[in-house]
């Protein structure tokens, strides 16, 4: 992997590369963004670009020297993933750190540190990554890669240069699967719309049967009834107990609430994620109303963040199906 063949991340990339064709890079930095966006990936394409043999003659890196090799099979001795050990970061990890910036690289140009989910970086942690922090080292960069920036101390965040990772727009997904998966269109367009922005997330949707459950979701739908609180509960119940399973599921109500919504609208089923079900989704955009269509999109995103408080899943997952607009 180059950085050609990071989707979806151009202006940050475009800002690496000048920074590398200046020599003018920093060394720290803080890459943010949601869960699978993509921060990791260019992190570690930067350690690789940072040392490869002829990375100063096309700004990136070559993939072929031994350089890039020993990176792609994670052997390289200048190059450190670090990562929370049960539930932190501790400062043991961080202290290691430290102790080999003393020395100069064993091999490459310069020895890079990707502390990956840095949010879970005990106090003790991150006060010691502080002081790293205050007495840089020519030879050494940090990137600290985190969902929840917010959680960091502002001390941490003013000493690095921070870049933000924005969801990965549902067309470039949709782009990267078909190209790199070589994934059928509608299927390709589908993982995208419920990937949330997350090329991992598509990815790890792949390995799952989402059309099958898709479709058993589309037909509970379409057999509920307002009037009967049986058909309700049984809606309500079908979404089960797991966290995991429940989000996937209220992806897919949503992404067909939303097609709904465009359809409503538009009449154009080209612009639907769910193009294979135009007519269930025609069919819901004629008997439910623009506002009423925006409510069940508002409930489902508070019902789980509700759920997310550790409130009672059952009830709040009843109480969701009484209330959305059938």
């Amino acid at each position: 992997m180059s950085f050609l063949d990071i989707y979806g991340h151009e202006k940050q990339i475009a800002i690496l590369k000048q920074a590398l064709a200046q020599n003018r890079v920093g060394h720290s930095y803080l890459f943010s963004g949601i869960d699978g966006a993509g921060k990791k990936t260019l992190a570690l394409e930067l350690a690789k670009v940072l040392n490869c043999e002829k990375a100063d003659e096309i700004n990136d890196s070559c993939e072929k020297c031994p350089v890039c090799l020993k990176i792609k099979r994670h052997n390289h001795p200048d190059i450190f993933l670090i990562e929370a050990e049960g539930q932190f970061i501790r400062i043991a990890a961080i202290r290691e750190i430290q102790e080999q910036m003393t020395f100069r690289p064993m091999e490459g140009k310069k020895r890079v540190y990707v502390i990956d989910n840095a949010d879970r970086m005990n106090e003790q942690a991150a006060n010691a990554l502080l002081k790293t922090l205050e007495e840089p080292s020519a030879s050494n960069i940090l990137i600290l890669v985190t969902a929840k920036p917010y959680t960091l101390p502002s001390t941490i965040i003013s000493r690095c240069r921070h870049m933000r990772f924005n969801p990965v727009a549902i067309d470039t997904v949709t782009k990267f699967l078909i190209e790199r998966q070589n994934m059928e269109k509608q299927s390709a367009l589908l993982l995208a719309g419920l990937s949330g922005g997350s090329i991992s997330q598509a990815l790890e949707l792949n390995k799952e049967d989402v059309i099958a459950y898709r479709a058993e979701i589309l037909k509970m739908l379409a057999s509920t009834k307002k009037s009967d609180p049986m058909s309700l509960l049984a809606f309500a119940s079908f979404f089960g107990q797991d966290k995991r399973e429940i989000k996937q599921g209220f992806n897919i109500l949503q992404s067909c609430f939303r097609d709904a919504l465009v359809y409503k609208e538009t009449s154009n089923n080209q612009m639907l994620i769910n193009q294979d079900e135009t007519s269930f989704i025609a069919s819901l955009a004629e008997r439910l109303t623009g506002s009423q269509i925006l409510q069940n999109i508002a409930l489902l995103e508070k019902a789980f963040e509700t759920m997310e408080h550790n409130v009672n899943k059952t009830l709040t997952l009843e109480t969701m199906a009484f209330k959305l607009q059938l």
